[in-house]
């Protein structure tokens, strides 16, 4: 495998595991929900932008897929909410 193939398959394996989380939560807590994927990414992007250490190309695609399943879902969640379709 090569390298660009495991960051590839990590960004997906991480979106997915993300979404599903996300999934469950509006499941379990659908209130607190919004609120908690807003925090969250504002968390995200601060931590995206603070990479003074240094987080590989690894480790900059799990931030990446988990910022972007996190503003997917609340698309998604914000469209429902409007009775739009994705």
């Amino acid at each position: 495998m090569s390298m660009i193939d495991f960051i590839d398959e990590h960004y997906d394996d991480t979106f997915a595991a993300t979404y599903r989380l996300l999934e469950e939560m509006v499941r379990t807590k659908p209130d607190e929900a919004q609120a908690h994927i807003r925090r969250t990414l504002t968390s995200l992007y601060v931590r995206q932008g603070n990479d003074w250490t240094g987080r590989g190309a690894a480790g900059n695609a799990g931030m990446d897929a988990t910022i972007a399943a996190h503003e997917a879902f609340l698309a998604e969640l914000n469209s429902s909410r409007r009775g739009e379709r994705p």
